[in-house]
């Protein structure tokens, strides 16, 4: 009996594995500093996680397809240099140039990796450097700002108690959540991550869905930009430094596998993204040295994907 109560115990543990680490994580740092619970510094905190957040939601997506994309940051940069730059036309032609530029690059990357048959990092990477290019050229190496008053309100300010910027990020999430549980591209989606060959043969264009992944991602990197660009009042040539390793490392926290095949939203991504943001904004509150976030972010995602491992084993998805 003790036998059977223990193994439950340690499954019940596995299974919410990310969700305790999430509430330790909490418990600790507000121990030690209380203000870390106050609403002020919670909405800080979401605000903080809002823009890593959409771009890890489509993110999600492609490394559940088997993939991952390198340029997400810079796309979402150069989105967001393309929306400032417009503004003054209306949200309409605004927001439609920032969707035409995203697919476009979706289009693009999707079809060298899976027509083409071009490593993901070669193509996301070759990507990373064109979007970065087209941005300083875009904006002549300089930040934008004094938008108009359409562009601000859109990620500034609050509905009801929650920053509009978060509200987006939830739309997002629960959008590629959906997609991803309740569709039938979802589903092929994770058996193309799964077993691509068994895919193939089962009758699903994997070129197809892989392309689709790529586009999503962008589309979502070019929201984030956007949604970025309003919170700021302001467009940064050099915005979201570093900002496609922390996608990644949200999605890889939150229990998708690099492989693809599993993974998950909601609750996954968007507490891997919490766990982030809130590790960075206890560190700030402590009074650590900012250069020492990497080293944390760094453990985090080893522990992690070791706990992935361990998952993996007691089911049976990974062989010992």
């Amino acid at each position: 009996m003790s036998s059977i109560i223990w193994r439950r115990q340690r499954a019940l543990f596995f299974d919410n594995s990310l969700t305790i680490f999430f509430a330790s994580l909490v418990v600790i740092v507000a121990i030690i500093e209380p203000a870390f619970l106050e609403w002020s510094n919670i909405q800080s905190i979401l605000r903080g996680a809002a823009v890593i957040g959409i771009i890890a939601a489509g993110m999600t997506v492609v490394m559940v397809a088997g993939g991952f994309d390198l340029s997400v940051a810079r796309v979402a940069a150069l989105c967001g240099i393309v929306v400032a730059q417009l503004n003054g036309y209306g949200p309409v032609v605004t927001i439609g140039a920032m969707l035409v530029v995203c697919i476009a690059i979706g289009l693009v990357n999707g079809a060298l990796i899976a027509k083409a048959k071009v490593n993901p990092f070669v193509v996301t990477l070759g990507m990373l450097s064109i979007a970065s290019t087209l941005t300083l050229v875009v904006s002549s190496g300089r930040v934008i700002r004094d938008l108009d008053p359409w562009l601000k309100s859109l990620a500034q300010g609050d509905i009801g108690p929650i920053p509009k910027a978060v509200v987006i990020f939830l739309l997002v999430a629960g959008f590629c959540h959906l997609l991803l549980s309740r569709t039938q591209f979802g589903r092929y989606v994770y058996a193309v991550g799964g077993n691509p060959e068994a895919s193939r043969l089962a009758g699903i264009k994997i070129d197809r869905v892989q392309i689709w992944c790529y586009v999503l991602v962008a589309v979502c990197s070019g929201i984030a930009g956007t949604v970025l660009t309003s919170r700021l009042n302001s467009a940064s040539p050099v915005a979201l430094p570093g900002g496609e390793l922390d996608a990644i490392a949200a999605v890889i926290i939150g229990g998708t596998r690099l492989g693809g095949g599993h993974g998950n939203i909601i609750p996954g991504t968007v507490i891997g993204v919490l766990i982030l943001a809130s590790m960075n904004n206890g560190l700030i509150l402590l009074g650590i040295d900012p250069d020492w976030q990497g080293l944390m972010k760094g453990s985090v995602i080893i522990l992690a994907v070791g706990f992935d491992i361990l998952q993996g084993r007691r089911s049976g998805r990974i062989r010992s």
